[in-house]
């Protein structure tokens, strides 16, 4: 039977476990892989005198500490379990049959040579995420046609190779983001899956965190583009000590392995944005280019306060609204602070001639760019708008929550606001009509929404009717 690729929510694997010290025997253990509790591997034992069998499984549970490494190997292969804790046992006294959990940071479909004990740590990470393939358009699949002299397709060569890559850094990992594919065999028929990946490579292993920290940032590069949730969906590895090997111990390959991380598994059963989500991204792949994810990359730390509230309000469909003005607002007040003073910002000063959050909200918007003369009399007012709201639902003397139209509209502003700062982070050498063109469908969507509840922003951050109407 050929080894497990892959293993998917609502799946179990029953194998018996390997703690690496050889005095240890061997004791069944089935692991599940769940969309609530991610990847738990359940152990029975019996906790009985004179059955020395389970005396070290029992000494795990009871301690509460567990092997930090574990190998299960079943009839599908080996999976490595690294990082392991325990979560929890129950035995039934006085038979003395229990089952203890054990949950481990991180999972590999396959078994690792060299110090069992070592922490896990890879050459390369390799993760799809959303929205991947609906920006960058990447694909494997090439098709060549070939006519007969009256024009007739006598012969079509189809051709599935990785045919798109690009490369950048980020401090000292080379990142690339490429066009992939799989094949599955379905009855007579072939079907091969077209995918966009994001690898990490560095030159010496590194943990699991430290590639996945270098993947979240272009994974929230992707929640400002949409506009929406992003979730990474999968994830492999591949090193040195991860090869595939002939029955004489000769190794004929060194693939990409399957992982699961305790970080990041249930985000992966979380449902996928809809097509309409990915189908307008605020910045074209190409226009972002690498030159731009390596200068997102290089920003993010400085900008981290700007980019975690935003990112969580664009993460959350369906929150309550004041909950997304204040995280969307949050990131404003952080980025206001990095932009720094800009022409006409004094008209939001206090009498003492400092910043308020208003100030901070007119930064914001005037750094975007763009003209936002359709929904307000003034970028000034609009600001106001934006800190008025934001003032309001969170400090308690200010009376009653804010109008539930003016804060939604408020909302949609912010969200809007602090997308097209991020892009701008990306690239500040572009200016705004060339980075997102001469129309942006979702701020066409906004001016909409102002026209249908028939108000607009006044300079004093009031919603009035307009004049003339």
């Amino acid at each position: 039977m050929a080894a497990r690729r892959s293993i998917k929510f609502g799946e179990s694997i029953t194998g018996m476990l390997i703690d690496g010290i050889d005095e240890t025997p061997y004791v069944a253990a089935t692991l599940h892989l769940d969309e609530s509790t991610g990847v738990q591997v359940e152990v029975p034992y019996m906790d009985i005198p004179g059955t020395s069998q389970f005396d070290a499984t029992v000494q795990w549970f009871k301690s509460g500490k567990t092997p930090k490494n574990l190998v299960l190997t079943s009839l599908e292969g080996d999976v490595s379990l690294f990082d392991c804790r325990d979560s929890g046992n129950t035995t039934n006294y006085p038979r003395g049959i229990g089952i203890g959990k054990i949950t481990p940071a991180n999972l590999v479909l396959h078994r690792r040579d060299g110090d069992f004990h070592a922490p896990l740590k890879v050459k390369e990470m390799r993760s799809r995420i959303d929205g991947l393939i609906d920006w960058t358009r990447f694909g494997a699949i090439n098709r060549t046609a070939e006519v007969d002299d009256e024009n007739l397709v006598k012969k079509v060569t189809i051709e599935v190779a990785s045919l798109h890559e690009v490369k950048w850094r980020q401090q000292s990992a080379t990142m690339r983001l490429g066009s992939d594919w799989n094949i599955d065999p379905e009855r007579n028929s072939v079907t091969v899956n077209e995918t966009v990946s994001l690898t990490s490579s560095f030159d010496e292993p590194q943990s699991i965190d430290t590639h996945l920290a270098e993947h979240r940032k272009v994974a929230a590069l992707l929640s400002f583009i949409f506009g929406c949730a992003i979730y990474f969906r999968r994830h492999d590895i591949r090193d040195p000590l991860f090869t595939g090997k002939t029955l004489n111990g000769r190794v004929v390959e060194q693939p990409f392995y399957q992982l699961i991380s305790r970080s990041t598994v249930k985000e992966s059963a979380k449902p996928e944005p809809s097509q309409g989500k990915l189908i307008r991204p605020l910045v074209d792949f190409k226009m972002m280019s690498p030159r731009g994810l390596e200068c997102w990359a290089q920003k993010y730390d400085e900008w981290s306060r700007f980019i975690h509230p935003a990112v969580s309000a664009l993460n959350r469909p369906g929150a309550i609204l004041e909950n997304l003005v204040v995280n969307a607002a949050m990131s404003m007040e952080a980025a206001g602070s990095l932009i720094g003073d800009v022409d006409g910002e004094s008209a939001t000063h206090s009498r003492g001639g400092r910043p308020t959050t208003a100030t901070y909200m007119y930064r914001c918007l005037k750094k975007s760019g763009w003209e936002w003369s359709a929904i307000c009399t003034s970028v000034t007012g609009l600001a106001r708008a934006i800190a008025n709201n934001y003032n309001t639902i969170k400090h308690f003397d200010r009376g009653q929550f804010p109008d539930p139209t003016e804060t939604y509209l408020v909302s949609s502003v912010a969200a809007l606001v602090v997308r097209m700062l991020a892009m701008r982070i990306a690239r500040p050498d572009q200016g705004a009509t060339e980075l997102f063109g001469e129309r942006i469908h979702d701020f066409d969507r906004l001016k909409d929404e102002f026209e249908a509840y028939g108000v607009i922003v006044d300079d004093t951050g009031k919603f009035v009717t307009p004049s003339g109407t």
